[in-house]
């Protein structure tokens, strides 16, 4: 089996003058703005806006050109593969740059994603609507405290009052009132009446009159107060009811927003268990991963392949992680563009770059677009992603399409190519652009001028000063894991 040695030694050994490539595309290396490059092929509108793919961050400034590392050499010929399966030419249906163009699909995570939306929102308001109850429950039971302390006070007034009575009653009868001596039972009877009682008596006659007054007042405000803690008694078991009602909901939602978060976090975290060679190379294949024919090649040789013919040491690297994310789930809408197993077409190649090689071609929360690549839009081209002409494409470079040349839509497409495993009777790419499908292999779309036109095609380089890492083959066969650096692999100093 061939390692990534040979290919380094390659690298070192390789004496051919580099391209250079310009952040800024000259007429002839480079398709301009609004006009035709040297292939013949259209270029992108930098007007355009890409839509449905989120700002994932803001990217370290780009730091000066490297020109582009020379090819190691032609790839051997292999007799035994295959025979070609016709190249598919991508059709408007296809999903790019974390939009999908077909409205009809979608994958389980993303429907997930929406019914987590939707439960998130019916949780926000049930949480809310227990906050009122609560609130309302409080503010009654804060009422019928105070009206409870007012009938408290009612009572005592009666008390008072009848207390003034007895006494006014005490001093008739000493008077000998002819009859008010029993003014106290008349009070207790009917403390109205003993008022036109009191009109013919002189003594005492004010003092009576006020203690009958206070007593039938006192009586009055005990029989509202009474009646308002009784009227509040019955608002405030409405009031816990309706608070029960909205604990109950919330509890639902909170479940239901749970269990789906359980279930986002399983597929998250979900990837294929294949077992990894010391070149990084997949030993399985990933059922329904490889497509056209790729399948009766197979995992392992495909990569192997690749890796050994690969444009520089960041490709192989680069390659080896796209290989070990076969079957990762396109990020529909953008969403879920940096999870572990999962991704748009942009993010995917980036991030091969950056996990898997340890170039700046992605990071903490943000991952490039096609923006960053091609670029369009108005977004200053990143120099990681230097110019290499079609007759120089090596595996691990990066080839972009138009996905909408008749307009409508703005969004550009990515694919990592993979060279030929057989001399050039059939050639390769892994990618990944529709929504409920993977990341796969499939054959090479090529440089079509029509469907989907080929724009401009990249080499991943690394910049100066920046830190990389560089195949190591001392590690022994294993399974993948996930770490940021995905197999055997060493820091090394700075380059430039």
């Amino acid at each position: 089996m061939c390692v990534l040695l040979a290919t380094v030694v390659g690298f070192v050994g390789a004496g051919t003058a580099p391209a250079r490539a310009d952040e800024t595309p000259s007429a002839t290396a480079e398709p301009a703005p609004g006009g035709t490059g040297a292939t013949g092929s259209p270029t992108p509108d930098p007007l355009l806006v890409e839509s449905g793919v989120p700002d994932h961050g803001t990217r370290p400034p780009p730091g000066p050109v490297v020109p582009v590392i020379p090819p190691p050499g032609p790839p051997a010929v292999d007799a035994e593969l295959p025979s070609p399966v016709p190249t598919p030419v991508p059709t408007e249906e296809r999903s790019t740059d974390g939009v999908g163009l077909s409205t009809g699909q979608a994958d389980l995570y993303l429907a997930l994603v929406a019914r987590r939306q939707t439960a998130s929102l019916a949780d926000t308001a049930a949480q809310a609507s227990l906050a009122t109850a609560r609130a309302k429950v409080v503010s009654l039971k804060a009422e019928a405290a105070r009206l409870a302390l007012g009938a408290q006070e009612a009572r005592a007034a009666v008390t008072r009052t009848q207390a003034s009575t007895d006494d006014v009653a005490a001093l008739l009868y000493q008077q000998g009132d002819g009859g008010l001596g029993a003014l106290g039972t008349i009070l207790m009877a009917d403390p109205d009446g003993v008022l036109e009682r009191l009109s013919t008596v002189t003594l005492l006659n004010s003092v009576a009159t006020k203690a009958v007054n206070d007593s039938v007042t006192a009586r009055q405000q005990l029989d509202m107060a009474d009646f308002l803690l009784w009227s509040l008694q019955s608002d405030l078991d409405e009031a816990r009811s309706a608070e029960k009602r909205a604990a109950d909901s919330a509890a639902a939602t909170s479940a239901d927003l749970a269990s789906l978060d359980a279930e986002l976090t399983a597929l998250e975290a979900v990837a294929p268990e294949v077992a990894v060679g010391i070149d990084g190379c997949p030993r399985d294949d990933v059922p329904g991963a490889l497509r056209g024919g790729a399948e009766s090649i197979g995992a392992e040789r495909l990569c192997v392949m690749a890796v050994t013919q690969a444009a520089t040491p960041q490709a192989a690297l680069a390659i080896a992680w796209a290989f070990q994310h076969l079957g990762a789930s396109y990020a529909c809408g953008g969403s879920g563009r940096l999870l572990p197993f999962r991704a748009d077409c942009s993010s995917f190649v980036s991030r091969a770059y950056h996990e898997g090689a340890g170039l700046a071609t992605a990071g903490t929360g943000w991952a490039a677009s096609t923006r960053d690549m091609v670029p369009w839009d108005g977004v200053t081209l990143d120099p990681h992603y230097a110019l290499v002409i079609p007759e120089e494409l090596l595996p691990g470079d990066l080839v972009l399409y138009d996905t909408c040349p008749r307009g409508g839509c703005p969004y550009k497409h990515v694919v990592m190519y993979l060279g030929s495993p057989d001399g050039g009777r059939t050639s390769w790419m892994i990618h990944t652009d529709s929504c409920g499908d993977v990341a796969k292999v499939e054959p090479f779309w090529g440089f079509a001028t029509s469907g989907h036109p080929f724009l401009v095609a990249r080499r991943v380089v690394p910049l100066p000063g920046e830190k990389v890492v560089v195949p190591e083959r001392s590690i022994s066969e294993r399974t993948p894991s996930r770490s940021s650096l995905p197999f055997g692999t060493r820091a090394v100093a700075p380059t430039g």
